[in-house]
């Protein structure tokens, strides 16, 4: 059923000729036949989830168009798939917390939780870092594998952002504050151009 999932993002405009080009969106192309009303529950736990009203709607006439914010349903260009998605708004939850959500969802369908406490969270990162840096070695950084690299770039944030959940830290919050901290170790009329440590500047 499902052919393409994008949270949040413009990936897949090129394959749809820029149907998607400038929407903040997720996005998910359904078979049309049978679908229907498990495409409407799927949607009604993602806005539930993210902090969205919900649709109320269970008809679509494939003729035409349904529309009502935040969600689109809507004929595909090949006749046989309908399209759903969900426009962001100032209601949805930030980026960070929706990641957050889908790999909590995710976790919880495998029944995972038991294993992913702090310890064994920050293994996991450390090892997925290190598969990370696999990737380079040996090689000029222009030579690596970008698509590995992702796999593994992506591991290591999901790691890392499951390890800030299970300890409730916010991680724009942690993030902006170490990036203030480091302005005032490394002030650019000392650092820039400069890769000293900031005790040597």
């Amino acid at each position: 059923m499902l052919r393409e999932y994008f949270p949040n993002t413009n990936e897949g405009a090129s394959i749809y000729d820029g149907f998607l080009q400038g929407k903040n969106l997720f996005c998910k192309i359904y078979e049309m036949i049978g679908t229907f009303c498990e495409a409407i529950e799927e949607i009604n736990e993602f806005l539930d989830r993210n902090g969205y009203e919900k649709v109320l709607t269970d008809e679509f006439d494939e003729s035409d168009t349904y529309f009502k914010q935040p969600v689109t349903i809507a004929p595909h260009g090949n006749l046989n798939q309908l399209i759903l998605s969900v426009n962001r708004d100032n209601k949805a939850l930030p980026q960070t917390e929706f990641l957050i959500n889908e790999l909590k969802k995710f976790r919880a369908e495998r029944d995972w939780d038991q294993f992913h406490n702090p310890k064994d969270l920050s293994i996991a990162l450390s090892i997925e870092a290190n598969e990370l840096l696999e990737q380079f070695l040996w090689k000029k950084p222009e030579d690596a594998n970008l698509e590995k690299v992702a796999e593994e770039l992506a591991d290591v944030f999901a790691y890392a952002f499951q390890l800030a959940d299970r300890l409730q830290l916010d991680v724009e919050k942690i993030l902006l504050r170490k990036i203030r901290h480091n302005g005032e170790k490394y002030p650019v009329g000392k650092s820039k151009g400069n890769a000293n440590k900031y005790n040597e500047i």
